[in-house]
């Protein structure tokens, strides 16, 4: 597994348990429909985001892509709903059945070129996501703004700084082949007959 996916999943993994954790330790504070969000929230993200890594990391059983997408979305919607009601527990299973399974069929549909640019922007997605979540988290619980969600500019130069740390890592996956890879084996699979 490349360090670039490794350090997404860990990612994914460290920021659901501390959402969850929130979300356990402050569940006195939240309002129901603010409880339902978080859930819902987590759910999809989650199953999204896993399920487009699993759906390209076993793109040739697509069904155990599609079930682990599903089992992952809905244990992280399960999680964030249950301390809160079942309404929420509810809403973000069902959330994270269908980014599980959305997720799962993205990822198998993307065509290999393009593996690495669609777990980024999923990544980048989540991590859009849980940020506001943390946001809605922190606001439900001392109820007034933090300063640090009210400036746009830190948020734009944390992203800027995740993408080039992203780059840098190198390839996600590494069975990427370019378009010219492509054309040149075709080209020269047609010069040999």
């Amino acid at each position: 597994m490349e360090i670039s996916l490794l350090l997404i999943l860990i990612t994914i993994f460290s920021l659901s348990v501390l959402v969850i954790f929130k979300t356990i330790s402050h569940r006195k504070k939240f309002t129901n429909m603010a409880g339902m969000m978080i859930a819902m929230s987590m759910g999809m993200s989650v199953g999204l985001t896993v399920g487009v890594i699993v759906g390209i990391l076993i793109s040739e059983n697509f069904f155990m892509a599609t079930i682990l997408g599903i089992a992952v979305g809905m244990s992280a919607g399960f999680l964030a709903g249950i301390p809160v009601s079942i309404i929420a527990v509810l809403d973000g299973m069902l959330s994270g059945i269908m980014g599980g399974m959305m997720g799962a069929m993205l990822g198998e549909m993307i065509v290999i070129e393009y593996h690495d640019a669609i777990v980024k922007i999923m990544f980048f997605l989540f991590l859009s996501t849980l940020l506001i979540l943390l946001h809605l988290i922190q606001k439900e619980v001392s109820k007034k703004e933090v300063t640090f969600y009210t400036n746009p500019l830190l948020t734009i130069i944390l992203f800027g700084f995740i993408f080039i740390v992203l780059n840098q890592l190198g390839p996600i996956f590494t069975d990427v082949k370019t378009p010219n890879d492509h054309k040149q084996n075709h080209i020269g699979h047609h010069s040999n007959e």
